[in-house]
């Protein structure tokens, strides 16, 4: 049953059953115990399951109804609610009019057989009883993949907007193929839910690890345990001005989100790479954001918060502004 399931792991269960169709997917926590499976095609679909994981969570028409705004703010393509509660009445006729696929433990056994896709329930549970995730029932086009990490030293852990019962919602920068540049290590990626219509800007991104970083004042270093990760960004401004700044991103790793590293006694110069981004239609400018995370780590994802511009991200072998 789904009851054997550690909560922590059915998200990722959904997201696993959503690759095996095609997508690309990322896992999000929220500090309220939700969660947020995210997701790309390569045709250009986006796909969001927003997760419920306890098993005493009753969702009502109010949730569904949010979560089908949001979904219609950022242009998701493929709609889900999963549980291993219930849904009300009235959150199944919100779903319908919101066109949000509502998954319950009886409608995801139901999925899991029809799919074939039993040896899930032992990854996820260490049970051979394939009666627990029978039924996921998968979305028009597949579901997104996930999105690897980067180490990075951390100054503060960035906890992204749950999209249940808060009324802020997650905004992602759109997924940009995987990879870590030119050299060999963890490899990083971006993710947008911003529909394309809505993005404001473009921005052209590079990411390294760096074990230090050499300013005309200071040699800075991360705490013990952790690594620096410098993502370098060419924004460029569409139709309207654009102002970009820090604050506006997060380093998705391992699940948790962290926080831009802030840095004390920093000089003007390395102010100035640090600082904010204001370009006009279609001027550009540069910008350094740093993180530090922990040094175990596979992959990152850098994640615009819900306060951004909205950016569409594309993956380029740029010159960082600092050593």
């Amino acid at each position: 049953m789904f009851d054997e399931m550690a909560a922590s792991e059915f998200p990722h269960f959904l997201a696993t059953f959503w690759e095996e169709k095609g997508w690309s997917t990322s896992v999000t926590e929220n500090d309220d115990g939700t969660y947020l499976v995210g997701g790309d095609k390569d045709n250009g679909k986006r796909g969001l399951i927003g997760v419920r994981p306890d098993t005493d969570t009753e969702i009502g028409a109010s949730e569904v109804e949010d979560f089908a705004a949001f979904c219609d703010k950022k242009g998701v393509d493929v709609r889900v609610m999963a549980t291993r509660g219930r849904f009300t009445t009235g959150a199944r006729s919100a779903a319908d009019a919101g066109n949000v696929h509502l998954l319950d433990p009886n409608e995801l056994a139901s999925s899991v057989r029809e799919e074939g896709a039993e040896g899930l329930v032992e990854q996820y549970t260490g049970s051979d009883d394939g009666s627990l995730l029978d039924n996921v029932p998968s979305p028009p086009g597949g579901v997104p993949s996930g999105i690897p990490v980067v180490p990075i030293v951390v100054a503060v852990v960035v906890i992204l907007a749950a999209v249940f019962a808060g009324g802020t919602v997650l905004s992602f920068v759109p997924f940009v193929g995987g990879g870590g540049g030119g050299d060999a290590g963890p490899s990083f990626t971006a993710f947008s839910m911003a529909a394309g219509e809505n993005t404001t800007a473009t921005a052209e991104w590079d990411a390294r690890v760096q074990d230090e970083i050499q300013t005309a004042n200071n040699t800075y270093q991360p705490n013990d345990g952790e690594t620096f990760v410098v993502v370098q960004l060419n924004v460029t401004a569409g139709d309207s001005q654009v102002v970009v700044r820090n604050p506006n991103f997060a380093l998705s790793v391992n699940g948790t989100n962290y926080g831009h590293q802030r840095f004390e006694n920093a000089s003007q110069q390395f102010r100035q790479k640090l600082s904010a981004v204001t370009a006009a239609p279609g001027e550009s400018g540069r910008m350094l954001v740093v993180f530090s995370v922990p040094e175990d780590f596979d992959g990152a994802t850098l994640v615009e918060r819900p306060d951004g511009p909205g950016l569409r991200f594309e993956r380029a072998d740029l010159t960082f502004d600092v050593e």
